[in-house]
C-alpha cells in the first residue's frame, strides 16, 4: 500500500477518535477514491457515516466491508448494529451471531445480540444466552452487568444448577446490584415445593415446624436465599407474608430448634434491618420478644456467657437493631472476633457502621446555612430517617464529561473547562456515588439537609472505594456563586420538595458553568396518581408518621382487595422498607409537577433542552440528538418490579449553552420510564474496532 495512503487513512482515524466525524468521513472517501476496495477504509466510513445518524446510508457501505473480509467478527458487529438503528431486527440478529460465531468470546456482540433479542420480544433467548455466557466466561464483567440487568423486573419459576450457580456469583458481585436480581432470586425459591409447603401450612393455621419441618429446613439452608436476603430488600408481598409468620415460629420455638436454622435467622435478621423493620408484629410476639430480651440482657452483663447466647442474640435482631438492647455497647466494645460470621456481620452492620456514621455527621462541614420554614421540616425528616438507603450498587460504565457532553451536544465544538459535578440532594448517596464512579476524573459534590443521610452516603461511598466524592451539609436554596461552578449539576426527586420548585431551580442555574449539563428530576403528576390512593387511605385512616403507623398503614393496604388502587403502592420498592414508606405516603412537603410546569421551569432558565422523559398527558413533544436516542433502550416494559431510585420522576437534561425559546422546543416524545436513565456516551474506534453500542 503507498505511504501517502496509509498516512491518509491514519489522518482520517485521527480525526474519528477526536469527535471530528465531517473531516474523518472526507479522509476515507479520498482514501477510497484511490482504492475501491480499501477494506478498513469502508469499515470506517461506515462506522463514520453511522455516527453522523445517517444510518441507512452506513448499511450498504457495512454490507460491502462484510464482503470484502467475511471472516472479521468486527465488520459482521457494525453491521448488526446498524440494522438494529434501523429497525431491522431479524438481519441485526443473524449479523450478531455471526460475529460470535467468528470469535469467541466477543463481549461487545454478545451484548448486542442480548439488546436485539429482548427489543425483538425475545427476552427469555436473550437470559438463556447470557447464562451461559456468564457460565463460559465468569470475568467478563460487562456480560455479568448486562445480565442482571436484564434480570430486573423478571420472576424466574424455575432453574437448572447453571442458573442458580450464575445468580448466587451475581448476588456476590460487588460490581451488581443485587436488588436488581431479587425477582429471579426470589422467583426460584418460591418455585420449590418446599416454599409451597411451607406457605400452605401457615395459610391453614398449622404449626409449620411441625408439620413441614423438613420444608422449613430446607428453605433455611437454601444457598440463594441465604445470599440475597442480607444484600436486598424483598418486594414480594408474598413473601414477606412467608417470612413473617416463619420469624414467628422461630422466635417462640426451643432454642435447640432455632439454632438449627441459625444462618436462615441471621440472614432474615439483615433482611429486616435493610427493611428498617418495617414488618407486622403481633402482641404474641412482643411478649415473647421482651422476655428473650430480658435473658439477653442478663446473659451479657456476664462476659464469661456472651457467645452462648449468640442464637438467642439473633433472634432479637430479626425485630429490632442490637442497639436496642440495654446493653448494646459490649457489641461496641468487644469487636466481632469472638462471634460467628453471620453474628459479626449483624455487628458491623448495626453497630460498627452506626458509630462510623455518627462520627462522619459530626465532621461534615456546613456549606450554608438551613432556610426556616419547608427547609427546615424536611431537615428534621431526613435526620431521623437518613433516605435513601440502599445496600448494593451496579457499578456503571467509566466515561468522562468531555465524551458525555459530546455524547449530548454532538455538533458543538465547545467543552466545558472544569471537572466538577453537584448532586444536589444527594441523600443517602447512590446517585453521587454511581456519578463519582461512572467520572473518575471529576470530583462530585453531595449537598443535603440532612447530616444522617450524608453520613450514610459518606460511609458506603468509602466502602466502594470512591476517594473523590465530597458531602457537605447545606440548603440548596442558599447556594450561590461563591461555591464556585460545576459542569454537571444534576438535581433529582428534591425540587417538590421546597416550597416553590423553580426558587430552587434557579438558585441551581446560577453556578451552572457555560456549557455545562444540567439534569432535572421532577415527580410527575401522570406517574404518581397510584400513589394519591395510598396517601388518601393513610389520610382517612389517621396513620401516624411513626414506626407503629407506618406498619398499620402498610397492613392496611397488604390487606385490600388487588385491584384497589392503593394497592398501586406495592409497585415501589419504597413501599418496603420504614423510611421509603415514610417518604412514599408521609412526607412533610411534596409538589407534583406537569407539562405546563415544566415548561415553565426551563423557559425560565433559558436552556437547550437536550432530552426529555414524560409520561402519559404530561409528553411533550419533541426532537432529541440522536446520540441520546441511540444512548437509551426506552422499549416496553419487562416485568412488575418496583422501581428503583427516587421513584416515578420525568427527567429533563438541559444545556448550559443559551439559545432562543425556539430552540427549546427540539425535544424527543418520549415514555416514562419511572426511574433516571444515565445517557452514555457512544464510543468511536479504537484501532480498527466498531463504535461500541451504548449500554444501557
Amino acid at each position: 500500500m503507498p505511504t501517502s495512503l496509509i498516512d491518509g487513512l491514519q489522518r482520517a482515524l485521527t480525526a474519528h477518535q477526536a469527535g471530528h466525524l465531517a473531516e474523518a468521513e472526507q479522509g476515507y472517501r479520498a482514501v477510497l477514491a484511490r482504492d475501491a476496495k480499501h477494506t478498513d477504509a469502508v469499515y470506517l466510513l461506515g462506522l463514520a457515516v453511522y455516527q453522523l445518524g445517517r444510518v441507512a446510508e452506513a448499511v450498504p457501505l457495512l454490507q460491502r466491508a462484510v464482503a470484502l473480509a467475511d471472516h472479521r467478527a468486527d465488520f459482521h458487529n457494525a453491521l448488526g448494529d446498524a440494522w438494529r438503528a434501523l429497525g431491522q431486527l431479524p438481519e441485526a440478529i443473524a449479523s450478531f451471531r455471526a460475529a460470535i460465531v467468528r470469535r469467541t468470546p466477543y463481549v461487545d456482540a454478545q451484548l448486542n445480540l442480548s439488546t436485539a433479542l429482548q427489543q425483538g420480544g425475545r427476552l427469555e433467548e436473550a437470559l438463556v444466552m447470557l447464562f451461559e455466557a456468564v457460565a463460559a466466561y465468569p470475568q467478563e464483567g460487562a456480560l455479568r452487568g448486562r445480565l442482571a440487568m436484564l434480570l430486573q423486573g423478571v420472576s424466574l419459576g424455575s432453574g437448572n444448577p447453571l442458573v442458580r450457580s450464575v445468580l448466587l456469583s451475581l448476588c456476590r458481585d460487588e460490581s451488581i446490584s443485587a436488588q436488581a436480581l431479587s425477582g429471579a432470586m426470589l422467583g426460584l425459591v418460591k418455585a420449590t415445593p418446599a416454599y409451597a409447603a411451607v406457605a400452605a401450612a401457615l395459610r391453614h393455621g398449622e404449626n409449620v415446624l411441625r408439620v413441614a419441618w423438613q420444608d422449613v429446613q430446607e428453605i433455611a439452608h437454601d444457598e440463594v436465599l441465604l445470599a440475597a436476603l442480607p444484600r436486598l430488600v424483598v418486594t414480594d408481598a408474598d413473601i414477606e407474608w412467608v417470612f413473617t409468620r416463619l420469624r414467628k415460629a422461630l422466635l417462640l420455638a426451643p432454642t435447640e430448634v432455632a439454632s438449627s436454622c441459625s444462618r436462615f435467622i441471621g440472614a432474615l435478621a439483615s433482611q429486616a434491618f435493610n427493611t428498617e423493620y418495617c414488618w407486622a408484629v403481633d402482641a404474641e410476639e412482643r411478649v415473647a420478644l421482651e422476655e428473650l430480651r430480658r435473658s439477653v440482657n442478663d446473659a451479657l452483663r456476664d462476659a464469661e456467657n456472651q457467645a452462648d447466647c449468640e442464637w438467642a442474640i439473633m433472634r432479637t435482631t430479626m425485630y429490632d437493631t442490637l442497639r436496642q438492647l440495654p446493653a448494646w455497647r459490649t457489641f461496641r466494645t468487644g469487636g466481632t472476633s469472638t462471634w460467628s460470621d453471620v453474628m459479626a456481620r449483624l455487628v458491623r452492620e448495626q453497630v460498627v457502621d452506626y458509630h462510623a456514621e455518627r462520627a462522619i455527621a459530626d465532621a461534615l462541614p456546613a456549606l450554608t446555612s438551613i432556610s426556616e420554614g419547608v427547609s427546615t421540616l424536611v431537615r428534621e425528616l431526613y435526620e431521623k430517617n437518613p433516605y435513601p438507603r440502599w445496600v448494593t450498587l451496579q457499578k456503571p460504565a467509566v466515561t468522562s464529561i468531555p465524551a458525555f457532553v459530546r455524547a449530548l451536544r454532538p455538533t458543538d465544538s465547545a467543552l466545558p473547562e472544569t471537572r466538577r459535578i453537584l448532586v444536589a440532594g444527594g441523600g443517602g448517596g447512590q446517585q453521587p456515588v454511581q456519578t463519582a464512579l461512572s467520572f473518575p476524573d471529576a470530583v462530585v459534590s453531595s449537598i443535603d439537609l440532612s447530616r444522617s443521610s450524608l453520613a450514610y452516603a459518606a460511609r458506603m461511598a468509602a466502602r466502594d472505594g470512591v476517594t473523590k466524592m465530597l458531602c457537605a451539609h447545606g440548603d440548596l436554596l442558599a447556594l450561590d456563586e461563591l461555591v464556585g461552578s460545576f459542569t454537571i449539576v444534576s438535581c433529582s426527586g428534591v425540587l417538590h420538595h421546597l416550597a416553590e420548585s423553580l426558587d430552587g431551580w434557579r438558585r441551581l442555574i446560577r453556578i451552572l458553568e457555560p456549557h455545562g449539563v444540567m439534569k432535572i428530576g421532577l415527580y410527575s403528576t401522570a406517574a404518581r396518581r397510584q400513589i394519591d390512593a395510598a396517601r388518601e387511605l393513610v389520610r382517612q385512616g389517621a396513620f401516624a408518621a411513626t414506626d407503629e403507623g407506618i406498619r398499620a398503614s402498610r397492613q392496611a393496604i397488604l390487606a385490600l382487595p388487588s385491584v384497589h388502587p392503593a394497592r398501586g403502592a406495592l409497585s415501589f420498592i419504597d413501599f418496603f422498607s420504614m423510611s421509603g414508606c415514610r417518604d412514599l405516603r408521609m412526607h412533610v412537603q411534596e409538589l407534583y409537577g406537569d407539562r405546563h410546569r415544566a415548561r415553565s421551569g426551563y423557559a425560565q432558565a433559558a436552556l437547550p433542552w437536550l432530552s426529555g422523559l414524560l409520561g402519559g398527558a404530561d409528553t411533550i413533544p419533541c426532537r432529541a440528538s440522536r446520540a441520546v436516542a441511540r444512548a437509551r433502550r426506552l422499549g416496553g416494559a419487562r416485568g412488575r418490579a418496583p422501581r428503583y431510585g427516587r421513584r416515578n420522576v420525568s427527567v429533563l437534561v438541559l444545556s448550559a449553552v443559551r439559545a432562543p425559546l425556539a430552540r427549546l422546543r427540539r425535544l424527543a416524545s418520549l415514555a416514562l420510564l419511572g426511574a433516571l436513565i444515565a445517557c452514555v456516551p457512544c464510543g468511536v474506534p479504537s484501532g480498527f474496532r466498531p463504535v461500541k453500542p451504548a449500554r444501557p
